[in-house]
């Protein structure tokens, strides 16, 4: 009755058609995305434009639940399939930055106590548990730097708290080394995308559709009351940033066997004289 209760409940607030959207686009992108680039980074600016749509709703509310989503979702979808090519490089940079930044991250955690844990348990839709940073906001604050006067308002929202805490509580040298790492994923995606456009398209639909579903089944799940405690909290979102990188190269496997083969066409008969 819980779960039938929480999948009307979250039916009704359009909450789980997204989900469960972003969870069929993942796996398709996952297993074929590379061989169709078009209608792939459609089908992904499609996604990433409803998402959109559903913050700009969240934070405005104005009109109907589900105008923003789908207009922003076409207008993206649009855009993204006039200028695919370019939008997939960008793509594929931004993707393998961030993957490659978390997997940095989370490698320094798990070698160097110091290291706190990376903040993706939001961007996996686990459950956050905000550890309070003791000293350094206090500090910052008190201080009559014209830098703390000049912090944008953005950064207090409370999604981004926690990449913000996070981000001021970890050590200068692991810092230095989450940036390069981020840098040199970002900087390779260009270069593939540049120079090698069949493998870039593969890499980007494995490790895009991976996210999208690691992204959408914690909340499915978080929807039914069925996560996993060892999901819970800053250590399942190390957990999921190791799934993610898994999963981005089992996807590259995947792609590798259904890739379509050509088939040669047979020789033409030759023609008799006449």
């Amino acid at each position: 009755m819980q779960i039938l209760a929480s999948i009307t409940e979250t039916t009704t607030t359009g909450t789980l058609p997204w989900v469960l959207a972003a969870l069929a686009v993942g796996i398709v992108l996952w297993a074929t995305g590379g061989w169709v680039l078009r209608s792939a980074v459609g089908a992904m600016g499609l996604g990433l434009g409803g998402l959109a749509g559903m913050v700009i709703w969240e934070q405005t509310h104005i009109g109907p639940q589900w105008v923003a989503p789908v207009v922003g979702g076409i207008v993206i979808a649009c855009v993204a399939l006039l200028a695919y090519k370019l939008l997939a490089g960008a793509l594929l940079a931004i993707t393998l930055a961030i993957l490659g930044g978390s997997v940095a991250w989370t490698v320094l955690h798990i070698t160097e106590d110091e290291v706190p844990p990376p903040p993706v348990a939001s961007l996996f839709g686990l459950p956050v548990e905000v550890e309070a940073a003791p000293s350094t906001p206090i500090t910052l604050v008190s201080l009559p730097s014209p830098l703390t006067l000049q912090t944008p308002e953005w950064t207090n929202h409370e999604k981004l708290v926690p990449f913000r805490d996070a981000w001021e509580t970890l050590p200068p040298d692991p810092r230095l080394m989450v940036l390069a790492a981020a840098g040199i994923a970002a900087l390779a995606g260009l270069i593939l995308s540049t120079f090698f456009t069949t493998a870039a398209a593969v890499l980007l639909t494995a490790a895009a559709g991976s996210g999208l579903v690691l992204a959408g089944l914690p909340r499915l799940l978080d929807t039914w009351g069925m996560v996993p405690e060892w999901l819970s909290g800053a250590t399942g979102g190390s957990t999921m940033v190791l799934v993610w990188l898994g999963a981005t190269l089992l996807g590259l496997i995947v792609q590798g066997l259904t890739r379509p083969r050509l088939t040669k066409a047979p020789p033409a008969a030759p023609t008799s004289p006449t």
